[in-house]
């Protein structure tokens, strides 16, 4: 073979500059575009991570008025439940109170008003905190008045400085001709009423704040019956 001249040396050279210097730009492109890949995928999550991210965003939206649409409606009907059975106590207050019965549950009454009382608040079983005696008031009237009592019952204790007017004065003849001597008499008006239940909202509202109460009560009213055989005038008050 024949040798080459210097002519050739210096070409071969050039040439195998060449090819390593378009090699080494091949390997910084190819670098460039790992790196770029890289940042695309930390950039632009795919996947199951992504889905991931998009739940928790989705619950977090959702949790808060869930939660407060849930806390409503039990407020609202925990108001209408201590409605209702407050509603229901004081009939039962007024029924039990017409038959002039001298007893309840095996126990003698001290007076009418004290077991009906006690009748009103074994039916409001259920009620939070428990029905206490002050919320509740026996109020007597005549068929001349029926918007003054003769007198009123609260906590055991009977009073009749509830009357401030003439009406309601004992003793008074009714329009038949009936003389009427005792605040419940047969004839005469019971009114059982609950007032002031204090009801303390779960969930504020417009104009209520948690632990500002509204007061929840209820009114039941009946004329007395016929005394209980045997008995000529009616039990205390």
């Amino acid at each position: 073979m024949p040798k080459k001249g210097l002519v050739g040396e210096l070409a071969d050279r050039d040439t195998q500059a060449a090819q390593r210097f378009f090699a080494s730009i091949g390997q910084r492109k190819e670098a460039v575009s790992s790196k770029q890949r890289l940042r695309n995928r930390s950039s632009h999550p795919t996947g199951r991570g992504q889905e991931r991210g998009n739940a928790m965003l989705e619950t977090a939206l959702i949790f808060l008025p869930m939660m407060a649409m849930f806390l409503g409606i039990v407020d609202v009907s925990l108001a209408v439940y201590i409605q209702s059975t407050l509603t229901s106590a004081t009939r039962e207050g007024t029924r039990w109170a017409i038959t002039f019965q001298s007893s309840y549950n095996g126990n003698n009454c001290a007076s009418q008003s004290t077991c009906i009382e006690q009748v009103v608040r074994n039916y409001a079983v259920g009620v939070p905190g428990g029905l206490a005696s002050s919320y509740i008031t026996v109020n007597y009237y005549t068929t001349n008045d029926l918007t003054n009592p003769v007198e009123a019952c609260n906590s055991g204790s009977c009073s009749t400085s509830v009357c401030t007017v003439a009406t309601c004065v004992l003793p008074q003849t009714l329009s038949n001709g009936t003389i009427i001597n005792y605040a419940n008499q047969s004839g005469n008006v019971v009114e059982v009423v609950v007032a002031g239940y204090p009801w303390n909202w779960l969930m504020p509202l417009p104009g209520f704040t948690a632990g500002k109460s509204v007061t929840l009560g209820a009114v039941s009213i009946d004329v007395l019956g016929a005394l209980a055989v045997g008995t000529s005038m009616p039990p205390s008050p």
